[in-house]
This record gives structure tokens, sequence and C-alpha cells, in this order.
């Protein structure tokens, strides 16, 4: 190669940096045939190939053209839908490929490199050559030295400035830190998220695998789904994923495709093409696209038929061609996936589904710790425990609200202020705590006796927020035994535990609240939810006849009169089989509805129900111990 250096600044700092990273290959050093692959930043890529034909001919005019010349300077830029040449049969030429991603090199280019080289950026002492070069004054080493540890942009604005020495690069950085956004935490260092962490966990190894070329990119898992209701943190999870696999985030979404131009179809196709192609630029990305489901249906009936239809086919085509893209992966969100295509969600496309509950009672206090920072989770669950439902946004707020009336008052927070900052609280009557405890313990004692239940955990609360309108005191999780098809007996078992609250309460106490009933999802309507099910859709009836598909089917559905008659049979009969179960453990009952009183939790098994007692149970945090 010849090196005689005649050119624009930019490409006089191109060719001194691509000097210095293929000096020592046989192509420089010998003159030798062969082809060398150059990765460059993305932004630098015109200017690497004019600083390739200067190293190949140093003639500042040179044109290649294959008809004229041995050698041949190609780019090849990611998500360009220029088509290449690289002839990489020339026995006596010297091929120079400029790329900015080692993935977008096509596979017989890479088999027949000689050498994959990543270009470092220029040194202080290239920066002063080309200032040299170009009429502008020398600077220290030192200032050059720092501009030499800038990024290419800044390379690029500052390279030829004429007053170098007097730029503030402490505060230049300060500016840019303060202007980007804030970097997302890796997901091994967030709370909550299990069932995420352990999908990203498998996809880390692999990625490992394929970068070091022992897996190939179709083996991957290359598109997933999160599903989960709002503020449980589909979002934040996006963000986390990325950072934990060392990808970059591109983040999108329907609603953002459809406000592009005038909103019309070719614009939301537009749109959507670009954001496919933005991700597939990147060296290694996540696509992630919010509220999937907003997409369309291809089943909708609308006066939108042939638009949302169209959209589909496109996302359809997208997600089928970029599972060929290796480094992309797409993550989409929803939380209403019955609403999006079935075809997006089928093997090959978002094949894996990865669903996102509320927190448990050890992540709420997980994740409120991690927002506040210095205090243990442990030392919050007696504030945690007692809030309904939180999603990760919610506990997120709380410290928020924590933090600001400490900042307010001119001072650290304290425990003190996470209770000040807790909803408006009301304490139940003893009474009333009574006769809670006996509707959770009967829910337990039935499961327990149905056979279909290892283990339930009880847990009861003193506590009630104004603001959170109808909830309850009371809650009991079941641990159901492995059952791949559902039985009639299963589903009967269901409803008598369903019913099974209102019934302990007939029995131990001789009458019964409103506290199984009144609301959607509350004890009677998963009951007669069931049932409807049972008969509507499962054939359980005298006449086995199917009316309609099970998730259309709910309490409030419309069926025959001889159906519905049917129904009121199979009810009345599992609440008489409660109350009588009930009734034959009714000093079990009594004593374990005392016990949850004093304790707060309970956990049973069926063999405690045997006799008569129950594994110790876990310390609870009494609320005086708030005050």
């Amino acid at each position: 190669m010849r090196h005689r250096i005649t050119a624009a600044a930019g490409v006089l700092a191109a060719t001194c940096a691509l000097r210095r990273a293929v000096r020592h290959t046989a192509q420089f050093r010998d003159n030798a045939p062969g082809v060398v692959v150059v990765i460059v930043d993305k932004g630098w890529i015109s200017r690497f190939e004019r600083a390739a034909e200067l190293l190949l001919t140093g003639q500042h005019r040179a044109l290649f053209r294959a008809e004229t010349t041995w050698h041949q300077v190609v780019s090849i830029e990611t998500g360009s839908k220029r088509k290449t040449d690289v002839d990489v049969l020339r026995a006596h030429a010297q091929t120079i490929v400029v790329t900015d991603s080692r993935r977008a090199i096509p596979y017989r280019v890479e088999l027949a490199a000689d050498a994959i080289l990543d270009v470092e950026k220029p040194t202080a002492r290239h920066i002063n050559a080309v200032r040299k070069l170009t009429g502008r004054s020398i600077v220290s080493a030192e200032t050059a030295e720092r501009l030499s540890e800038q990024d290419w942009e800044t390379i690029d604005g500052l390279l030829c400035h004429g007053a170098l020495e007097k730029v503030d690069f402490e505060r230049m950085s300060d500016v840019k830190d303060s202007a980007a956004p804030l970097r997302a935490r890796p997901l091994s260092q967030l709370p909550g998220l299990a069932r995420v962490r352990t999908w990203a966990s498998e996809l880390a190894i692999d990625l490992a695998a394929w970068k070091e070329g022992k897996l190939s990119w179709s083996e991957l898992d290359r598109a997933a789904l999160l599903i989960g209701p709002p503020g449980v943190g589909k979002t934040m999870c996006a963000g986390a994923l990325a950072a934990e696999l060392g990808l970059e985030l591109v983040p999108t979404s329907a609603g953002e495709w459809q406000s592009s131009g005038g909103g019309y179809l070719g614009d939301m196709l537009k749109a959507m093409r670009a954001a496919f192609e933005k991700a597939r630029s990147k060296s290694g990305a996540i696509l992630f696209i919010d509220e999937l489901d907003s997409i369309g249906n291809r089943a909708h009936l609308s006066n939108n038929t042939f638009y949302e239809t169209q959209v589909v086919n496109s996302f359809l085509e997208l997600c089928s061609a970029s599972a060929g893209w290796p480094g992309l992966i797409l993550l989409g969100a929803t939380n209403r996936p019955v609403d999006i295509d079935p075809a997006i969600l089928r093997a090959g496309r978002f094949e894996k589904h990865i669903i996102i509950d509320p927190p448990t009672l050890e992540e709420r206090a997980a994740i409120l710790s991690h927002h506040l920072g210095g205090v243990e989770p442990d030392q919050l669950r007696q504030f945690t425990d007692h809030l309904r439902n939180p999603t990760g946004s919610d506990l997120e707020l709380l410290s928020r609200a924590v933090r600001r009336l400490a900042r307010n008052e001119g001072r650290e927070f304290e425990l003190v202020d996470v209770e000040r900052c807790m909803p408006p609280r009301i304490e139940l009557s003893d009474e009333t705590l009574e006769r809670v405890a006996i509707h959770e313990i009967g829910h337990a004692i039935v499961a327990l006796a149905s056979h279909f239940v290892d283990q339930v955990d009880v847990t009861l609360s003193r506590i009630l927020f104004e603001e959170y309108g109808v909830q309850s005191a009371g809650r009991v999780e079941y641990k159901l035994k492995d059952s791949m098809l559902w039985t009639e007996d299963f589903l009967r078992a269901q409803v008598r535990m369903a019913l099974a609250g209102m019934a302990a309460e007939e029995v131990g106490l001789g009458s019964r609240s409103i506290g199984g009933a009144a609301f959607a999802g509350s004890d009677l309507d998963v009951a007669t939810g069931i049932v409807k099910r049972m008969l509507g859709s499962f054939g359980m009836g005298e006449i086995p006849r199917f009316y309609a598909a099970a998730d259309k089917i709910d309490s409030g559905s419309w069926l025959p009169p001889a159906l519905s008659e049917c129904v009121d049979r199979i009810l009345l009969q599992e609440w008489e089989n409660a109350k009588e179960t009930l009734s034959g453990q009714r000093s079990l009952l009594m004593a374990f509805a005392a016990d949850i009183v004093a304790a707060g939790r309970l956990s049973l098994c069926p063999e405690d129900v045997d006799r008569g007692s129950y594994r110790t149970p876990s310390k609870f945090a009494e609320e005086d111990s708030v005050e």
C-alpha cells in the first residue's frame, strides 16, 4: 500500500487511525493480496472509505472501478438497503471492507477475510498531525490527549477548533451526562420480576455462546411478550433487560407509529419499518414495542378492518424478517393479550410469553427498599404487607412521597416517614376481625379437605385503607396439586372452596355477611362463574352440550332456563357440602380463627387439619408497632 496523505481533516484523521489499525497486516506490510475488514464508527464510514482509498493508491481523486483496478474498497453499513458487491476471488487484489458492525459482514466475506480489525480513535499525535496539515495551531500534548479520549462525535466537532486549548472538557462532559437519559440498572440488580430474570439468565448464556460462535442465531429466543397489569414494571423491565444483556434499547409503540406524519396507512407503515431498521442498525439491540395489543387484530370487524389488516400483515412480515437479523431481539408488552392477533403470538414470532404478576409480600418490601435505599426490607414489611395489591409503580410513588416529606422538613428520611405517607387507615373492631378470621379459615379447611390442595397460606390484617374502596382484611393462597387436566370433581372442589368462607361464618357465628359477595371477583362471583363454565363450555351438565368458549362465559352470562336451574342445583349442593365439612370441624375452625387473630399468618397442610394443630406460624407484625 502507498502511504501519501492529502485530504480533508476528517479523512486525514480517519487515515491515521486506519493506518495504525492495519499496519501489522500482510497487505499493508508486504503489499500482499487479500481481504481486510475494518470496523469503524457508523458516523465516520464515508471518511474511512475515502481513507482506505488513500492507503491503497495515495491518489486524492482516485475512483475505484472493478474494470480498471485490482483493488477495491467496499462499505457495508448496518441497516442500509444499498447492495454491495465484494469480489473475494481477485487473485492479486487488495480489498478493504469498511463496516460499522461485525454482524453486518456477509458470511462469505467473513470467511475470506485475512483480518477483521476494530479501528480505534485517533491518538493525540494524530490530532496534532491533522491540525498541522490543515493549517491549525498545534495544541499541547495534554489537550490533544483529552480530545482523543472523547467519543467520535466530539472528536469530529473539535478536531479543527481554532481555540481547542480553551475547551473545558470537564464541563462539556457534565453537560453531556446531564442531557443523556438515565441508564437503566441491570435486571439482576432489581427486586421482583422473577420470571423475567429466569428467561434473561438463559438468554444471556445463549447470547454469550452465539458471540463465541458456538451457537447459531436461529437457536436463540429472539422474541418475547411481557404480560401483566399496568404498573407492574413491564417498561422498566425492558430497559433492565437490555442493560443486563449489554444490548441497546430501542423503544417504540403502535401509538408512536400512528402519530407519525398524517397518521395515514402509509405513514404508519413507514414509521413501523423505520423502527425495525433503526434497531437493525445497532450492533446489538432490543426493539421494545409497548402496548402490543394496539397494533390491531384482523379478526376485528369494524370500519377500520382494511387498515388493521394491512398494519398487522406488515408487522408480521417485519417480525419474520427480523428473525434472521443477528443481534436483534424483539420484546413486546401488553395487559390485554386476548386483543393481539394470534399470528403475532405463534412460534417463530412472539413465541415466549412471560407473565409479570403484582409483587409478593416479600417483593413489595424489597421494591420499596430498593427505591428508598438504606432501609432493610424486613423493616418495611410492617407497612407494605398491608397495602392492597400495590404494583411496582405504586411503591415507587410511595418512596417519592417519603423522600419529599423529609426533604421539605430539611432532613434525611426516617422510618416514621413511611408510616406518615401511608394512606389513611381504618382499624377493624375485634368482632369484625374475628368474623374475617373465621371466613378465611373456612376457605382453608375446605380446601385441605378436598385432596386437591397441598398447602394453604392464610393472612389477616387489622387495617384497611380508606381510599382503596372494596377490599379484604384476609387473604388465602392455595398451593394446588399438579393437575394437567381439570375434572368435574376438581371444579366442584373449586366451587366448594369459594363458598366455604360464607359457609364458615354461618357455621361459626350463625349468620353470614356480605364479605363474600357484592362485587366482581368476590367468592360468590367466582363460584357462579365456575359452575356456568362447567355447564356452558365444559359440557358437564345432564346433557353434554357446548354453548360458548370458556373465556366468553362468566357469572353474568345468560344460559337457557334449564341450564340455569342446573347452575342453582350445583351451587346449592356444594354450599351444603362446605357447611357439612365445616360443621364436622367447628372446634378446629374456631381454634384456628383465634390463632390467626393473634398471629396474623398461618400456613396449613392436610396433616394439620387431621391432627388439629399447625406448623409454627411466622410472627405477625402487629399494627401497634407502627404507632
